[in-house]
């Protein structure tokens, strides 16, 4: 047996048994195989216009054979507790605490339920509503994926503050949905189920959706494009982060989606060299992409998306 061979299997041995098997996750409605949609039951909260909304309706949709690597993660890195469990923002809590101390997340949970695996479950997610919003109206679409592997004590007074610091023209208001991420990688599963949960809620225009991350959140772009290659109008990853395996082979699989990447040359955090060669490689075939170069290192995210001209491009294209 090669030694690639005996660390998969003792990988996969160790994952088997990091829980027992009287421990089941905090969400039970098992999502539908490969890509076909998972709805939800459970109701939105009110839309209040001009607010940002955190939305938990995919919480109770558990993903088997989502994002194998996690239990691994959590066994060899630095984060030995879960940071929802003892900190900040837990966006699972049944009031919307932004910035308030931590409120134990459901009441209802089963005997069994280790709240450890949340990470088998569908995304909270949090929503800016247009100043203008009208029920009868459709909107474009932005999904915007985070960054780093899991969130940190910030999440929610954070992405709120993200998500109001995105440029938006009166004449062309959006809607923004800002998932939150437990695990290594973005699944697109979860995000097509999370774009379908919007639309059944709020009228979307289908030709009118975009996606956009920073850092593990851009990797998270290129990863969910290459899955759900009709989805998106335009993506905008912005410094993609190049480990746990290199982005490049996703290429071919998102070369027909206009795309602008944004990445600076002394980035110490993702690899700049990386981003310039997917560029290139894009380039072969994708007329329709930009390359933006700066020198900010691994931030100024936030100056990306307050920029009229940037967020207009973004929004220019429709499939």
């Amino acid at each position: 047996m090669k030694f690639s061979s005996i660390y998969t299997f003792l990988f996969l041995f160790i994952c088997s048994h990091i829980y027992t098997q009287d421990e089941c996750a905090p969400c039970d409605i098992v999502a539908n195989p490969n890509f076909k949609v998972t709805q939800s039951n459970i109701k939105w909260p009110e839309l209040i216009n001009g607010e940002v909304i955190r939305i938990n309706s995919l919480t109770n949709i558990i993903y088997e054979g989502e994002d194998i690597y996690w239990p691994l993660w959590k066994i060899s890195n630095i984060y030995n507790t879960d940071w929802w469990t003892n900190d900040n923002s837990d966006p699972w809590a049944l009031t919307t605490n932004w910035d308030e101390d931590h409120k134990s997340p459901k009441d209802n949970f089963k005997d069994c339920v280790n709240d450890e695996l949340r990470w088998k479950c569908g995304y909270s997610f949090s929503l800016r509503v247009p100043q203008n919003f009208q029920k009868n109206k459709k909107y474009p679409l932005v999904v915007y994926l985070h960054g780093s592997v899991q969130e940190s004590t910030r999440s929610l007074s954070g992405r709120k503050w993200s998500m109001n610091n995105f440029y938006m023209s009166e004449n062309d208001e959006y809607i923004i949905a800002a998932p939150t991420k437990i695990g290594i990688d973005w699944s697109p599963k979860k995000i097509q189920d999370l774009i379908e949960d919007i639309k059944r809620n709020i009228k979307i225009d289908s030709n009118r959706i975009y996606l956009t991350g920073l850092s593990m959140g851009g990797r998270g772009t290129f990863i969910v494009a290459s899955k759900l290659t009709d989805t998106f109008a335009a993506i905008m990853p912005l410094s993609p982060h190049h480990r746990p395996y290199s982005y490049l082979q996703l290429a071919e699989k998102v070369n027909h989606i206009p795309t602008f990447i944004h990445h600076s040359t002394n980035d110490g955090t993702s690899s700049f060299s990386l981003a310039k060669k997917m560029f290139e490689k894009l380039s072969e075939s994708n007329r329709n992409i930009v390359f933006d170069i700066k020198n900010w290192d691994h931030t100024g995210w936030h100056r990306i998306y307050r920029d009229k001209e940037k967020i207009e491009w973004l929004l220019s294209w429709k499939k």
